[in-house]
């Protein structure tokens, strides 16, 4: 079909493409239109450690999402048919929670301060309550519940709230000074010591250090004196030994000692781990290559990912994944630092603190350090709950680093600003008869002249314009305001001889002294 056959919607179509493809084109050496709308104004100082700290954590749910799938293949083709069961829920766990990441950074920090935080610590007491009515048993726990046919810890989503909450309470008695300090310390013992007291309940004493270990840390980092922090910690530390021996079951897993005197029974799972980083060696065997998962190392997906990875990444890759992980850590703590507010530098330092805790002690149970407490490896090992609390935790960081650059008035001004594209000054208008010259008056009779290029020519007789108004510029009456065209020859206008220009009846011409005589016919003093 011929360009003169074709309808004029496809016509329009291909003639509008290049101008579309103009206007989204990426400019040379610059920003795409998305990344110029997340990136603008915002000083690289902020911009930098958000960047870092994002591109650590993706690079993280990726290597996590690779291992949980190399270390569950056989056991989910046995159990469940499908290689990838185990893959595909971990992929859809971390879609949930990269959209309650994104929800979690658009709650102003000023929101998180008001009576809403109170109220989801409420609800949050309260499904830690239900748990320990109707929750379900599992590995002698009670620490889950299932609503609407889904399974899931509300310990897990505890951590976020009890973090924000006391991070409103350091704001309100350091900066805001709306609470006295006997207020002061009753509400941030209620705000810990609630959740911990029904955590401890389910048991689940994992939980239960990490969070009392983060909000610690948050009371050093407000400013706490060394007496009342050195004061807390000796209370915490006698209150967990007093909890450790209440229980024979948690008093034989901390005085274990060797796991090697039974590594058949108390010690099985340890032995394995630490055959399966030695078996590793320096390189490891490989990706997908490793022996311990097939059926050897209980749980090698869930709390034991960690001994896969360094049978089969060896000593180098699991030290690489640790540095990754460590840089997250150190540009999350920039991000807390960066914050205007004590309320944003305890929200993100807590929050990655919490995740550091976690990391710490599954990596210490694992390599027979400290008891086994059940904890995941975060965002590496498989698990709904605590996969998609982790990454809530990452969105209050990420929330922390977009208000480090507070808005100001002067900004606000500045977005009202726009840029003129066009002359608001009308269509140009010509002084003289002729294009491109001025109208050279004579001084005696007022008669037009040439103006020095072509004086030889007959002009046609005009009037001249009147002398800019005390309003600025120059108007013609009826017509109000116009532009003046000036010439295109700025010789003529900048002569130091010939007659005086731009006045009918003398006066003061700029440039020839001043002007004496009778009103016609004026000489001008040099």
């Amino acid at each position: 079909m011929s360009r003169m056959d074709a309808p004029r919607g496809a016509e329009a179509t291909s003639e509008e493409a290049p101008a579309r493809k103009a206007r989204t084109r990426r400019p040379e050496g610059g920003h795409s239109a998305l990344g110029e709308r997340l990136i603008a104004g915002v000083p690289a100082r902020i911009m930098r450690p958000r960047i870092v700290f994002l591109a650590c954590l993706v690079a993280i749910l990726a290597f996590g999402l690779l291992m949980v799938y190399s270390a569950s293949s056989v056991e989910a083709l046995k159990e469940m048919g499908s290689s990838v069961y185990y893959l595909q829920r971990q992929a859809i766990f971390i879609a949930i929670g990269l959209a309650g990441m994104l929800a979690v950074s658009r709650v102003p920090l000023v929101v998180m301060r008001s009576k809403l935080a109170w109220w989801a610590w409420g609800a949050m007491l309260a499904l830690l309550m239900l748990v320990l009515l109707v929750g379900k048993d599992a590995g002698g726990a009670r620490r889950w519940i299932l609503i609407a046919g889904q399974q899931f810890q509300p310990s897990e989503f505890a951590k976020a709230v009890v973090v924000v909450t006391a991070a409103k309470i350091f704001y309100e008695y350091y900066e805001e000074g709306s609470l006295d300090t006997a207020r002061f310390l009753a509400l941030l013992i209620a705000c810990a010591g609630a959740p911990l007291l029904t955590i401890i309940l389910e048991p689940d004493m994992g939980t239960c250090l990490i969070i009392a270990g983060s909000v610690f840390c948050m009371a050093y980092f407000a400013g706490f004196s060394y007496k009342l922090i050195g004061a807390v910690l000796g209370i915490g530390a006698l209150l967990a030994v007093v909890l450790i021996l209440s229980s024979d079951y948690r008093a034989d897993r901390l005085f274990l000692g060797n796991p090697w005197d039974d590594p058949y029974d108390t010690g099985y799972q340890a032995t394995l781990a630490i055959m399966a980083f030695a078996s590793g060696g320096l390189f490891g065997r490989g990706i997908g290559n490793s022996t311990m998962k097939y059926n050897y190392l209980p749980e090698a997906h869930n709390d034991y990912i960690l001994a896969i990875i360094g049978e089969e990444l060896g000593l180098v890759g699991t030290l690489a994944f640790f540095a990754v992980f460590a840089v997250m850590v150190y540009a999350a703590f920039k991000i807390a630092w960066q914050s205007p507010s004590i309320q944003g530098r305890l929200i993100a330092s807590g929050s990655i603190v919490l995740i550091a805790l976690q990391f710490l002690i599954n990596i210490l149970g694992i390599l027979g350090v400290t008891p086994m407490t059940g904890k995941t490896l975060p965002f590496t090992s498989y698990g709904g709950s605590s996969m998609i609390a982790s990454l809530i935790l990452m969105g209050l960081v990420l929330r922390v680093s977009i208000e480090s650059n507070p808005k100001t008035v002067y900004d606000v001004r500045r977005d009202d600003f726009a840029v003129v594209d066009e002359s608001t000054a009308g269509e140009p208008r010509l002084r003289g008869a002729r294009s491109g010259g001025f109208t050279v008056l004579d001084g005696a009779q007022g008669r037009p002249r040439g103006t020095g290029r072509d004086d030889a020519r007959p002009q046609a007789p005009r009037r001249s314009a009147p002398l800019a108004s005390s309003r600025g510029g120059w108007g013609d009456g009826a017509q109000g305001r116009s532009r003046v065209d000036l010439g295109r020859d700025p010789a003529d206008r900048l002569r130091r001889s010939g007659p005086r220009v731009g006045y009918d009846r003398g006066g003061y011409a700029p440039g020839r002294g001043r002007a004496t005589g009778s009103p016609r016919g004026r000489r001008h003093d040099r």
